[in-house]
């Protein structure tokens, strides 16, 4: 089956012009969202699947049914919101998570990754998790609902290592692909292989 080079990052944790506002009240409802969507990769639920050698495909072209690798929520560390049960945002330095969009047959070349940039007036720092913001090609490729049962998408997070100056004005980040063959500069279609958002953190 021959792979779209097409994907769509979706974010989870921030909605494009968000307002984070270090009060409970105010943030609760992104770290329930996030405390949801992250159920599915609880080591309970992930234990059932397979260890996978990773940086390699796992093709299973000729298996009727098809296995899923782990990956647990603790691989996303400082984002898994097992320690930090608000994710960051209590202390205005949220957790966003990208995940790609589920392609059958997709097997991105070369060893793909998140990066991020700031696209405001101001430099951020950032924290990528796993390490460099990596995603393994040991969960390509997908084969779909009906085999591939289970079956869950790698996640890349970043920790937004927001200061005081930061606090108060809008901010714009970028994230794209790269290390692949995956396209993520088409300016006519501004979500592909790329996604922007938007953050507000006030005191």
């Amino acid at each position: 089956m021959s792979a779209p080079e097409r994907w769509h990052a979706i974010t989870y944790g921030t909605i494009l012009r968000s307002e984070i506002i270090s009060e409970p009240l105010d943030y609760g409802q992104y770290v329930q969202h996030l405390e949801s969507f992250l159920h599915q990769y609880n080591d309970s639920e992930q234990a059932k699947n397979d260890l996978c050698m990773a940086g390699q495909y796992w093709e299973q072209d000729e298996e009727p049914q098809k296995k899923v690798c782990q990956f647990r929520r603790s691989l996303v560390q400082r984002c898994s919101g097992m320690e930090d049960t608000t994710f960051g945002y209590a202390n205005g330095q949220p957790c966003v998570i990208v995940k790609m969009n589920r392609i059958i047959g997709l097997k991105p070349s070369g060893d793909p990754y998140i990066n991020c940039t700031s696209k405001s007036e101001k430099p951020l720092q950032m924290q990528y998790f796993p390490n460099e913001g990596t995603i393994d090609r040991m969960y390509f490729p997908y084969y779909g609902k009906k085999t591939h049962e289970g079956y869950v998408q790698p996640l890349v997070a970043v920790k937004l290592l927001l200061k005081k100056e930061d606090y108060n004005s809008e901010l714009i980040v970028e994230r794209k692909v790269e290390g692949s063959n995956l396209k993520n500069n088409d300016e006519r279609d501004k979500f592909l292989g790329r996604v922007t958002f938007r953050v507000l953190v006030t005191e």
